[in-house]
C-alpha cells in the first residue's frame, strides 16, 4: 500500500512540474503588451539580441516596454509606420516563429529623426544602424510596402531586405517609437 502511495504522489508532482514549466515557457516568449502608448525605452531595456532570434524553437526574451510588431506599411512623409502586434510560438521547430496578433494594426511614428533603427542586411548578413532620417525608415518602407514613396508607381530594391518585417520596438509615451531593432525570425 506505501509503495502505491508514493508512486502516485510522485507521478502527481511529477505532473505539477511539468505543467508549471509549460506556462513558465509560454508566458516566458511573449512580447510584453504595452500598447501603443505605454511602455518606455531605458539604456538597459532591450531584448536580450533580437537580431539573433534564438535556436530552434526558441523565443528570444522582449524587455520591458518592448514590443515585437510586423511592419505592414510606412506612409506619408515616412513618418507613420502601421504594424500588427505577434506573438512568438516557441514550439514550431524552426526557431523564433512570429505570428501576428488578431485585431486592429497600430500606428507608431519615430520620436525623432535621431531614433535609431538597426536593420537585417541580406547582402551583407549583418545588422546595420542607421537613423531614422538616415535610411532607417526608409528601408523598412521599401521592405514593408516595395515602394520608395507614396506616390511611386515603380517598384524599389528590395534586394536587402531580409523577410518578414519583424521589428522589436520599443514604445515610449504618445505611441513613439525610441528604438527599433528587425528581428531574425522563420
Amino acid at each position: 500500500m506505501l509503495h502505491v502511495r508514493r508512486t502516485r504522489n510522485t507521478r502527481r508532482a511529477l505532473a505539477v512540474a511539468v505543467l508549471a514549466s509549460a506556462a513558465l515557457t509560454l508566458t516566458a516568449c511573449q512580447p510584453d503588451d504595452t500598447g501603443a502608448t505605454g511602455g518606455t525605452d531605458t539604456p538597459s531595456a532591450s531584448a536580450s539580441d533580437p537580431a539573433k532570434g534564438g535556436g530552434k524553437g526558441a523565443c528570444p526574451t522582449i524587455a520591458k516596454g518592448h514590443k515585437v510588431v510586423r511592419v505592414e506599411s510606412v506612409s506619408g512623409a515616412m513618418n507613420t509606420i502601421t504594424a500588427q502586434d505577434t506573438t512568438c510560438n516557441p514550439g514550431s521547430g524552426q526557431g523564433a516563429s512570429y505570428a501576428p496578433v488578431k485585431g486592429k494594426e497600430g500606428e507608431y511614428t519615430v520620436v525623432s529623426e535621431d531614433t535609431e533603427v538597426t536593420i537585417l542586411s541580406k547582402k551583407s548578413g549583418k545588422p546595420k544602424t542607421f537613423t531614422a532620417r538616415n535610411g532607417g525608415v526608409q528601408h523598412v518602407r521599401v521592405c514593408a510596402n516595395g515602394t520608395e514613396q507614396d506616390t511611386a508607381t515603380t517598384p524599389a530594391d528590395t534586394s536587402d531586405c531580409w523577410g518578414p518585417n519583424l521589428y522589436d520596438i520599443a514604445v515610449g509615451p504618445g505611441g513613439k517609437i525610441t528604438k527599433m531593432t528587425e528581428v531574425k525570425a522563420s
